[in-house]
């Protein structure tokens, strides 16, 4: 135990030099009798028999069993002084067998008693004497075991210390020794093993208070210069200390009367932040050069009396409320508490282990090497004393700059060991960034959440779980969170909402691969305003072949996330490819018929947004319910954490997710969506045009910008009327005074209301498949830009980042010559040939944001595959190409090619 361990330190330490009692100051009267023999007793092979009598009769010799009353005071101390030189001389591990056990039974059994009887009422100067020889007796080993440290406690063998701690002429050394004296036989009584209370009269309330004052000079003892040998023996002596007051405090508190007692915790809390001072600081230089028992013991004891203090304190609350006490008690409780809170947060800081890494764990040292839960604090302790410690003070609780120190200590820590103490320190986390809300508010993150922000970032990109309840207050300051942090609180909510609703049987959607749309309305019953779709959705698809008998055929495979992945890159190219989206920077009508456009709808890197009403009603008759499918859609690609080929303009994004959108704000969004009408609109504002002796009505027509306030939304006007503006707004023309207004009433109608009522059809697809909170979520976490990375990924692909997030399986490794020519082809492929083996491998032709690391559901990987004949295969669920042993890298690149032109999406061999 660990004040075994402390005693054990003090006998080697006084085997080599003099106990400490030699080294206290004596009055001239006694130090004349107290001259010490240092000649060493002969040694011996053998001891007889006759001899351990003989040093036994010795014993005796120096105290008769008499009253001590007839022998007077200097007699009665040279003889104590006497028995512990003798005691010093011959240490209990140092005699032979039968004597020392002759000796220490002598010694529990008459000696002992004797002098405690005879000192209930003796001198000063006896009192000094006798705790000096209980001292020596510990010292020497004579009462090592637990028997006997119980003997001592029932003979009252502690009392001299306490009278010695009570007397003010005593020297600090030898007040020092009452201290361990009574810290020693402590372990006995220890609540945490003996639940009898049989020893109330060693918790006696005014002599453990005197003890607990003169606990301080255990800290004096502590040099600057220590090394971790005597680090390693100080700990201990530490961890006892702290036991002790967590016994008092347990017994006490289970006594019968335990509810009138009443402790000032303020009492240990120079000790405790004295311990703690000195652990951190010694413990920072020499922890790793120490036993992790040890190390971790010293931890364990202040959390377990950091707890036992915490409770104390939080039932006195409970206690006041109870009993509506409220003024200077109330006041004194909160102060307490304002320490204690002090004190757990300065815990946290101290970088002892308190939890194994998973990588760790099954390598971990036995012998109670690994750190255990018990030393770590309980996270509710935090919140509960800061809830009533509030007002105890004009000034924070815990100051800013006691959290900043706290945080930088934890940006250097493992993770586990960040998640456990951000979890604990989560609840002083929203006052202390509610400092800085004004800088935050404007995106600026201030030097003193720096770390905080590092700390915070990497706990919920590993599990958001950990910290929701923090995630919730300091999601109105997004700018603290990275965007991989809002990707994986995202995911983990998507994830928790699969599970609740995965009871039923999924919803199999069996589509032929060049009408991925087909049936799928009414397979998802978008008929039904009402109905919402909870269930898994499992795609499957048919081939496009018959057999012999004309019967179709199905593409190979289960779907696991492949087939799912296939369906939503392609059900989202199809959209994009129709006359209900439209890419502004091809289409817009105010660019009519200007040559050198792009042709095709599918070229990466483009803009879509919702074609006009006005159009969507002329091209096709269920546009409603097909912007509706298309929301579902998306709101698939979030759940399953899939991203789709589509880059959306902000401006269609903020409506659907609810985001508002001010005036001043649409044309920033404009430039996104078209750069080039962005550049005309501002021209026509800032009336450039005058320098070149231009008018605005010559300025809108080389714009080809209606000149008045109405608009044509297609390209063939014979199908769609003009639209107004504002109402008779053909017959308004555009001023120098009125252009501000045609402006923006231009971009209204371009941007919000031209498009409103397909919003709300995509919209009210999306939460068919996504709950309202979860895209309530997403809107507070995310800008539009992030919203945008989230759902449609990162079209440019590189190829580093790829391979240095692939596996190797069967075989291959990164150093394979075929491996090598793989990505010697990848690297000379197009953007857009190297989309399409993206495609091929994993069923989608985007990044996922944040590179390939993230790629759903495992990494890519290239599998090595015995044969030389055959063309590479995919296992899109698996993002897997089986890769054969090419002899050639024109060989690879020939069937890698062909692979991808000739299977394209489909699943399997052909």
């Amino acid at each position: 135990s660990s004040s075994r361990g402390a005693t054990r330190s003090r006998v080697v330490d006084d085997q080599g030099q003099n106990c400490a009692g030699d080294a206290m100051d004596r009055d001239a009267a006694t130090d004349e009798s107290t001259t010490v023999d240092s000649t060493p007793p002969p040694k011996r092979a053998r001891h007889a028999e006759g001899a351990d009598n003989d040093a036994t009769t010795d014993l005796c010799n120096l105290l008769p069993d008499l009253p001590l009353a007839h022998l007077d005071e200097l007699e009665v101390i040279r003889r104590l002084e006497d028995i512990a030189r003798v005691l010093r001389d011959r240490p209990f591990g140092l005699r032979p067998l039968q004597c020392r056990w002759s000796w220490k039974r002598h010694l529990h059994s008459r000696t002992l008693p004797t002098v405690v009887a005879a000192t209930t009422s003796a001198t000063p100067s006896c009192l000094r004497a006798a705790a000096d020889l209980v001292d020596q007796v510990i010292c020497s080993g004579y009462a090592f075991t637990a028997f006997d440290r119980c003997k001592l406690v029932a003979m009252g063998a502690w009392k001299p210390a306490i009278a010695v701690l009570n007397d003010g002429s005593s020297a600090s050394a030898r007040k020092a020794a009452a201290v361990r004296t009574y810290i020693y036989l402590a372990e006995h009584v220890s609540f945490y093993d003996d639940f009898s209370g049989h020893h109330s009269d060693f918790w006696d309330r005014e002599a453990f208070t005197v003890v607990l004052r003169h606990m301080q000079f255990m800290l004096e003892d502590v040099p600057e210069t220590i090394e971790a040998d005597e680090w390693e023996l100080i700990c201990p002596e530490f961890e006892a200390a702290l036991k002790t007051i967590g016994c008092f405090m347990i017994f006490w508190i289970n006594e019968k009367t335990g509810s009138n007692f009443d402790f000032d915790v303020s009492l240990v809390m120079p000790l405790m932040n004295g311990i703690l001072e000195r652990a951190s600081k010694f413990d920072e230089r020499l922890g790793l050069q120490i036993s992790t028992k040890v190390r971790g013991d010293l931890l364990e004891e202040m959390v377990r009396i950091s707890g036992v203090l915490t409770q104390y304190v939080l039932n006195k609350f409970e206690d006041m409320g109870n009993r509506r006490l409220r003024g200077r008690a109330e006041e004194e409780a909160k102060k307490q508490a304002a320490l204690l809170l002090n004190f757990l947060v300065k815990v946290l800081m101290l970088e002892i282990p308190t939890c194994v890494q998973k990588a760790d764990a099954s390598a971990a040292p036995a012998g109670g090497a690994m750190p255990v839960d018990e030393r770590q604090l309980d996270s509710e302790w935090i919140e509960g004393l800061l809830e009533h410690c509030q007002g105890a003070g004009d000034d924070d609780v815990v100051k800013p700059s006691t959290l900043v120190v706290l945080f930088k200590k934890l940006a250097s820590m493992p993770l586990e060991e960040q998640k456990y103490r951000l979890e604990c320190a989560s609840p002083l986390v929203p006052p202390f960034v509610g400092a800085f809300s004004e800088q935050l508010k404007q995106n600026t993150v201030p030097a003193e959440l720096v770390d905080l922000k590092a700390v915070m970032n990497a706990v919920l990109q590993d599990d958001s779980a950990v910290t929701s309840d923090l995630l919730e207050e300091i999601s109105f300051y997004p700018c603290l969170l990275d965007f991989a942090t809002k990707r994986a609180t995202i995911h983990a909510v998507c994830e928790r909402h699969k599970l609740q609703s995965s009871s039923s049987d999924p919803i199999r959607l069996v589509v032929p691969r060049d009408n991925v749309l087909d049936g799928v309305c009414s397979s998802l019953n978008l008929q039904d305003q009402a109905a919402r779709i909870e269930v898994p959705v499992e795609i499957e698809f048919r081939s496009g072949y018959a057999d012999d008998v004309g019967n179709e055929l199905v593409d190979e495979g289960e779907d696991q996330g492949g087939l799912r992945r296939q369906w939503l890159d392609r059900a989202s190219r199809y959209f994009i490819s129709s006359d209900l989206f439209m890419s502004p920077s091809e289409d817009a009508a105010h660019l009519e018929n200007a040559p050198g456009l792009a042709t095709n709808r599918r070229a990466r890197g483009m803009i879509f947004v919702p074609s006009p009403e006005s159009v969507c009603r002329c091209v096709q008759d269920d546009w409603e319910e097909q912007f509706e499918l298309f929301g579902c859609i998306l709101g698939f690609a979030i759940l399953y954490k899939e991203t789709i080929p589509v880059h959306f303009g902000h401006n269609f994004l903020r409506s659907v997710f609810g985001l508002k959108t001010d005036t001043h704000d649409l044309l920033p969004l404009l430039e996104i969506v078209d750069k080039t009408l962005h550049t005309k609109l501002k021209y026509i504002l800032d009336g450039s045009y005058s320098t070149l002796g231009d008018t605005l009505q010559d300025a809108l027509e080389q714009s080809n910008l209606p000149r008045v306030f109405a608009i044509n939304e297609s390209h063939c006007p014979e199908l769609v009327k003009s639209t107004m503006l504002k109402e008779k707004g053909d017959e308004i023309a555009v001023t120098e005074e009125n252009k501000e207004e045609f402006v923006f009433c231009l971009l209204d109608r371009l941007l919000i209301s031209g498009v409103a009522r397909q919003v709300e059809c995509f919209r009210r697809g999306l939460l068919r498949v996504v709950p309202d909170h979860i895209v309530q979520r997403i809107a507070e976490l995310m800008s539009v830009k992030e919203i945008e990375l989230l759902v449609c990924g990162s079209e440019e692909i590189d190829v580093d980042d790829w391979e240095k997030h692939t596996q190797y399986e069967n075989g291959f490794s990164h150093d394979s010559q075929v491996v090598g020519w793989f990505w010697d082809v990848v690297r000379a492929m197009s953007q857009q040939m190297r989309a399409a083996l993206l495609s091929f491998a994993t069923g989608s032709s985007q990044v996922p944001s944040g590179g390939f690391r993230f790629l759903q559901p495992e990494l890519f990987t290239i599998q090595r595959v015995a044969v030389t004949d055959r063309y590479p295969e995919a296992h899109t669920c698996a993002n897997t190409i089986d890769l054969p042993i090419y002899t050639s890298r024109e060989e690879l690149e020939e069937r890698l090619h062909f692979a991808i032109r000739e299977a394209g999406d489909a699943f399997g061999r052909r």
